[in-house]
């Protein structure tokens, strides 16, 4: 048998935060089954689809990867790691609207099959709904305004004191 490792790190830094339980875990389930599925649909499309342009696959392709990076970011949830959940969700946010309107107008746009074109119609329109999930759980879940509400509860106790 192997001993157990050391859990306290290099520096004596010990990461004291609970695990995310609950909503976290099925907001990050959500991000990385969806990721999964609209990449390996994309591969499969790309791989079955050899005598067409790859324009389109690739950019379904692209769309999969951004929402495993988000995945990968909601689930770290580190500083650095958080604006890489922003930008990613914003992106699975604007793009989807951006091909839209372009699709208004080329209908080869709308042709394509992907996560963001014609607003994710190709997908039962899941990329918006868990876009907005993403957007309104990296703001509900922002450490900074966690502690900024319970600094707010904590004080009106402090003056009750004095």
């Amino acid at each position: 048998m192997s001993e157990p490792l050391d859990p306290t790190p290099i520096g004596g830094v010990v990461d004291d935060r609970p695990r995310a339980l609950g909503l976290g875990r099925l907001v990050m389930a959500v991000y990385w089954l969806f990721g999964a599925w609209t990449a390996a649909t994309a591969v499969v499309d790309i791989l079955d689809h050899e005598s067409e342009p790859w324009g389109p696959s690739i950019l379904a392709l692209v769309a999969g990867c951004v929402y495993l990076v988000a995945a990968a970011a909601l689930t770290h949830n580190g500083r650095r790691m958080r604006l890489v959940g922003w930008s990613a969700i914003g992106t699975t946010l604007v793009a989807p609207v951006i091909l839209w309107i372009l699709g208004l107008g080329l209908p080869e746009v709308r042709a394509a099959r992907s996560a963001w074109t014609g607003l994710g119609e190709d997908y039962y329109f899941l990329p918006l709904a868990v876009s907005a999930i993403g957007l309104v759980w990296m703001w509900w879940s922002n450490p900074r305004r966690i502690v900024e509400l319970a600094e707010q509860v904590d004080r009106p106790a402090r003056m009750r004191r004095r």
